[in-house]
């Protein structure tokens, strides 16, 4: 009933205050090379859409300035002699923000070749030229437009080819078969721990990510055969980069929604060059589990709050930026026990945690334009995270006992340098380096329900480590139609002196604007997560100490068809094959690392197992345009893993298949209100989950699985359909925008494949179940 009134008022709330004025707004930047980040001057800009007739050229240090232009979607082209044609995806120019654009040109293979106007461009293409394959760009909007995403990137990113969706509440990047633990998170051009709220130990995910959407300037998202400048990741990379402020006038934003608050605000420090731009967001979680929706379940407790800002400092004619940057975020989870002990009945009603995710990173860039050709850019950063997880039992008096206790704690300095040059008007050469100096903690202690005695320092590290990662690579447009980039990164862990040369390769051949082929291949290497080197076995030694870095070989073919100014097809063929991966020197035990969820390893491995990954991902997409965007994509995959014993078997996320179909339309109600609806439909083929043993004694503790078999059993497919309501309206000084995002709108509850749940009824171990129905309402304003 309550829900019902909700909607009731939400949709009231869409049907009123219809008629007003016609509303602009300005379009700012600055356009450079996108190699050397010159200035360059005498650009033509000019908005993509028949009916607004508006052109400007740059200034001398690059800026440029749109005025009055109407509100609403746009899409801006720019031109420049030598230069290959720009332009955007449509974008959201709304009555209170102006919309700031860095708008990055790439040089065409001869100076002297005329610039073709109407030229077709992939608005989708990477900020990193280099990644030709498996990597697409995305922005601040297009993270706020899809349904149920919450502003969040990584659960945008569910909707990307080759992304298989696992939990409804965890935001884990499950690529192509490959663990979570195997992504790179890359923040203004620095290597960061894992930036989620309730962030998952030596894994990559978690709830929700630590600085809102409301920060970010396109980034690029990659699922394989990385470019030679991005090391210690096996499975996927964010590439993520900070907007900068507007540095002419002060401009605000404020969020309200279910799920919490959100403030943002930027504005000039000297007005007209530097500026500002900040961010905060608290969560009330609390209210959706008092209104009965649990994101997670019953007795779980969740808050966290965040803080993420950027400082843009940048000289009177552009050559010289100075930004500095930071995130936070606290995040505290607690589960309680069921309130009656009269009602105790299995473990799990006695079993209580309190786990907490602290993190925090400040860093400082500079960018310097060296002549005509070239450019320094350095980045130095400091970095802390802490993890804690108590795990405890009550008894009927409610006395806790421990069960599970551990502690992570990790701070980084780390520092980012690379120089670009173009050598010639075809060959650009890229060679940097990353040193990264860490100091960590690393404990666990672990009750033995056998011995019935706690044991401590299963895991137990203190003590710091380097981590260098040195990388050259070059880009060269053989011909018009040719381009080769070639690099090799070579990674080093200190700690047990372990090291890993990984060549990366690729090549692309355009055979006209419409269709381009690529190829390519890299080997990739990813140290373990740290705490896995620091298990204590009985005798005190550290058996895990040498363990190699794993290491995984991506070949990748991709084509790629503009049908059209607004629609694209893209088809990705791939192998990765792994090796080094930690297993049991046991050939009757069929542990691999890769298939835990979380965590650290706390038994003795050895570099020996071995795996596979093989599919196909196509991809269908229509860019906004004419009202409506579509992002629909089918992959097939298979992907299997060798222990001691030799045998193939699926790895704990081989679902076979999946899918996803991602929409949105939006109308126009008068002049200054857009009505937006969409929808998502995300799938997989059922992961996989190890069966229990037969005939083996059950107890409510935890469930005893057929070690021999892992993996051989399929859930059934997950299948969810979130959908997305929302309002815009333009007045001359504020913007808002009224929203309704459902997930699971049809309630299915999927079947968790991570997890067996204990039925109390028929003292039975069945499969879990995750979360139904969710309404999420929200409202913002800009100003």
């Amino acid at each position: 009933m309550k829900f019902r009134s909700q909607l009731a008022v939400f949709f009231l709330l869409f049907t009123t205050q219809l008629f007003s004025q016609q509303l602009t707004q300005t379009i700012k930047g600055i356009v450079v090379d996108k190699d050397s980040r010159r200035p360059l001057e005498a650009a033509t800009i000019s908005i993509a859409d028949d009916s607004v007739q508006q052109t400007v050229i740059s200034k001398a240090d690059g800026s440029f300035a749109l005025l009055h232009v109407p509100v609403g979607r746009r899409r801006i082209q720019c031109s420049f002699i030598g230069y290959e044609n720009y332009i955007t995806d449509n974008v959201i120019l709304n009555s209170a923000r102006e919309l700031e654009l860095v708008i990055e040109m790439e040089q065409l293979y001869r100076q002297e070749e005329a610039v073709v106007l109407k030229a077709k461009r992939n608005p989708k293409l990477p900020v990193n030229k280099l990644s030709v394959v498996s990597t697409r760009s995305f922005g601040a909007e297009e993270t706020n437009r899809y349904a149920a995403s919450v502003n969040d990137p990584s659960r945008m990113a569910m909707s990307f080819p080759g992304v298989q969706p696992v939990r409804d509440a965890r935001s884990d990047i499950i690529i192509r078969g490959n663990s979570a633990a195997g992504m790179l998170w890359r923040l203004e051009g620095i290597d960061i721990p894992n930036p989620n709220h309730f962030a998952r130990k030596g894994s990559s995910g978690g709830g929700i990510t630590i600085f809102s959407s409301n920060m970010l300037d396109n980034s690029d998202f990659s699922s394989g055969a990385f470019a030679a400048e991005y090391g210690d990741a096996l499975s996927g990379v964010f590439d993520m980069r900070f907007r900068k402020g507007n540095n002419q006038k002060n401009q605000y934003s404020f969020g309200a929604g279910l799920i919490g608050i959100d403030f943002s605000a930027e504005g000039p420090i000297e007005k007209g060059r530097s500026s500002f731009l900040v961010n905060y967001r608290y969560s009330t979680l609390g209210i959706l589990n008092s209104l009965g929706f649990h994101l997670t379940g019953e007795r779980e407790n969740n808050t966290f709050q965040d803080l993420a800002f950027n400082l843009n400092f940048p000289s009177s004619n552009n050559r010289s930026v100075i930004n500095f940057w930071g995130i936070g975020g606290l995040s505290k989870e607690d589960y309680s026990e069921v309130e009656d002990p009269a009602e105790w009945d299995e473990y799990d009603d006695y079993a209580i945690y309190d786990f907490r995710t602290n993190m925090g990173a400040i860093g400082l860039g500079h960018s310097l334009q060296i002549g005509k050709k070239s450019l320094l850019k350095t980045s130095l950063a400091f970095m802390n995270q802490k993890i804690t997880f108590l795990d405890d039992t009550l008894n009927m008096q409610k006395v806790p006992y421990t069960v599970n206790d551990e502690l992570y704690k990790n701070n980084r300095l780390s520092l980012a340098s690379y120089f670009n040059t173009r050598l010639h008007s075809s060959l650009v050469w890229k060679t940097g380096i990353f040193i990264t100096k860490a100091n960590y903690v690393f404990e666990q202690s672990l009750y033995d329900f056998d011995a019935a005695v706690l044991k401590t320092d299963v895991i137990n590290g203190d003590g710091s480590s380097w981590l260098l990662q040195p990388y050259t690579q070059f880009n060269w447009k053989l011909s018009k139609k040719f381009t080769l980039n070639a690099g090799l990164h070579f990674l080093y862990l200190a700690l047990n002196k372990t090291n890993s040369a990984e060549p990366r390769f690729s090549l692309q051949y355009r055979l006209n604007t419409n269709h381009t082929l690529s190829v390519a291949a890299g080997k990739h290497g990813r140290i373990l997560p740290l705490g896995s080197y620091f298990y204590k076995a009985p005798d005190g030694s550290f058996p895990n100490m040498d363990l190699k870095i794993m290491k995984s070989n991506h070949y990748v073919t991709a084509w790629d068809w503009l049908m059209n100014k607004n629609w694209r097809l893209h088809l990705e063929g791939y192998l990765q094959q792994l090796s080094d991966i930690p297993i049991v020197s046991d050939l009757n035990r069929t542990f691999w690392l890769l298939n835990m969820q979380d965590g650290y390893a706390n038994e003795a491995l050895v570099s020996k197992g071995k795996g596979q990954n093989i599919g196909a991902d196509i991809t269908l997409e229509k860019f906004f345009s004419k009202g409506w965007f579509l992002l629909t994509g089918f992959s097939i995959l298979n992907s299997t893993y060798e222990p001691l014993n030799g045998e193939s078997y699926n790895t704990q996320y081989n679902s076979m298949t999946a899918g996803n179909l991602t929409g949105g339309r939006e109308w126009k109600w008068k002049k200054n209100k857009t009505f937006t609806a969409g929808g998502k439909v995300i799938y997989n083929g059922g992961m996989p989950i190890t069966p229990l043993l037969a005939g083996a004694p059950v107890n409510s503790r935890d469930p005893v699985l057929d070690e021999s078999k892992p993996y051989s059993q399929h859930v059934p497919a997950y299948f969810r359909m979130d959908i997305r309501f929302a309002l815009r309206t333009d007045k001359k000084k504020t913007s808002s925008t009224l929203a309704l995002d459902i997930q699971n709108l049809l309630g299915i509850k999927n079947t968790d494949a991570l997890n067996y749940d204990y039925n109390p009824d028929t003292h039975q171990w069945e499969y879990n179940k995750l979360s139904g129905f969710v309404p999420v309402i929200s409202y913002q304003v800009n100003f």
